[in-house]
Parts: C-alpha cells; structure tokens; sequence
C-alpha cells in the first residue's frame, strides 16, 4: 500500500469518526473524542494569546487539576452569549458547596467576567492552539474549496484502488482456474500412464506363459533324429536277408559254380 493510500484512509477513518461523533452528541453539546474537543476563535477577547480564528484544542480535565492562569472553555451562564460557549482565562478557583467554581477574565477585557464557571459548565482545558490551522480549517469548511481539494481526490484514490482490487482478484481467479485445470490434466495423465503400464505388465506375463507350452527346437530335432536312427536300424536286417538276386554276393555266386 502506497503512503497515499494510507493517507487517504486515514483521512476517511478519522472523517468517519469525526462524523459519528458528531452526530451522536446531544444537541447543544460540544462534540468530544476520548475527552478532547476542537473549537475556534470566534473573537478577540483572548488576543493576543488565542488570536481570532485560532484553533484550540481542549482536553476533559478534573476541576481540582484547574488553576489560576489556565485557559479554560466552558459553557456560559451570561444572558448576552445565551449559554454559548467562551474560552477565558481563569482568575481564581474556589470551592463552594462542594463544587468549584471559577472566576474568569478574557485577557483583552478589562475587567473579569460578570458571571463565574461552576465546574458542571466547564468542557475542558485548553491544550492546544494554531492560528495556522485554524485559518485552514475554516478554507476547507467552505464546500467550493473542501470538495475539490479533499472530496475528489479520496473518490479518485478509493475508486483507483477499486478498480485495482477487482483486477487482482480476477487475476487470482484465472490462476486457481489454469492451476485447476493442469491439475486435471495431470491427473489424466498419471490415470493413462498407470493403465499403460498395466497393460503391458499384463503382455508380459502372458508372453511367458505361451512360451513354457511350447517345445523347444532342440527338443523336436533330438526326438526326430532318435526315431530316425531307430528306424534305419530296424531296416538293416531286412535289407541283409533280402531276396534280391541283384544284391547277392559275389561268394555266393562263386559257391554256385563249384556245385
């Protein structure tokens, strides 16, 4: 992730918060976050310390933990500002009836403020202040420089990653999909190469039985001669006592003639 996008949603995060707190508080109320509250200047009551348009941040603090010189915002109990807000310095705190109150001064006034701050009233103590900021924050309220500046950007980012988001994830499907199918195909080949071989294991088994039934060619040739020589010996005899005048002897011949 670039550090634009993690600007970018930063930004939407805490705009969503700032959102959501600031619907959830109560009419009237001063929207707070973990015990903080951003507000600002309206007037000079506080210059030159908090100039006009300054923006001040306060943090929820224990009325005992307020002291003389602390600048505090609080809820007002003068009619004129009709219980609106103001951020005064604080003269003085005491206690009575078991709850602080304080005396407050703007730093332009002249004098103290006409009515005290019970601690109910006080939304918390200022921590923070920039004229800088302030003066930024009230440009990006305006919507003609805030939507442009802020708005389209986000769009632009948010749909850019969108767009970047669905082409990675159809890329991943076409991976699982070519990785499935030759997955597949493998399997139909180891499938097809395990049935060849049991083919031919099977050939092979059957061209040895076929050869142990048949007789050898030494075989046939030694049981031919045999009976050959047995029948030319059993024909010798025959031929010696033969009848034949043509095959006698010339002894015999001579014996006849002495007769």
């Amino acid at each position: 992730m670039t550090a634009l996008n993690v600007v970018s949603v930063a930004i939407i995060v805490f705009a969503l918060f700032i959102l959501l707190t600031v619907v959830m508080t109560r009419s009237g109320d001063v929207p707070n976050v973990l015990g903080y509250s951003a507000l600002r200047v309206m007037t000079g009551s506080m210059e030159p310390a908090l100039p006009v348009d300054s923006l001040i941040l306060t943090k929820k603090t224990d009325p005992a933990a307020i002291n003389a010189g602390d600048i505090i915002s609080f809820y007002s109990d003068d009619p004129a500002l009709g219980g609106a807000v103001n951020t005064h310095r604080v003269l003085s705190a005491a206690q009575e009836n078991g709850r602080y109150v304080f005396t407050t001064k703007g730093d332009a006034n002249l004098i103290a403020d006409n009515y005290t701050v019970e601690d109910k009233d006080v939304i918390g103590k200022v921590v923070f202040s920039s004229l800088l900021v302030g003066k930024l924050a009230r440009l990006l309220a305006n919507p003609l420089v805030f939507i442009p500046l802020i708005i389209l950007p986000l769009v632009v980012v948010l749909l850019s990653n969108l767009i970047k988001t669905v082409r990675l994830a159809k890329n991943a499907a076409e991976e699982e999909q070519k990785k499935a199918v030759m997955e597949a195909v493998e399997a139909i080949r180891r499938v097809q190469r395990e049935k060849d071989e049991a083919k031919a294991a099977a050939e092979n088994a059957d061209g040895r039985t076929d050869s142990g039934d048949e007789p050898g060619p030494d075989e046939n040739a030694d049981g031919d001669s045999e009976d050959d020589a047995g029948e030319d010996i059993a024909a010798d005899p025959e031929e010696d006592i033969s009848d034949d005048p043509d095959e006698r002897t010339d002894e015999e011949n001579d014996d006849d003639n002495d007769d």
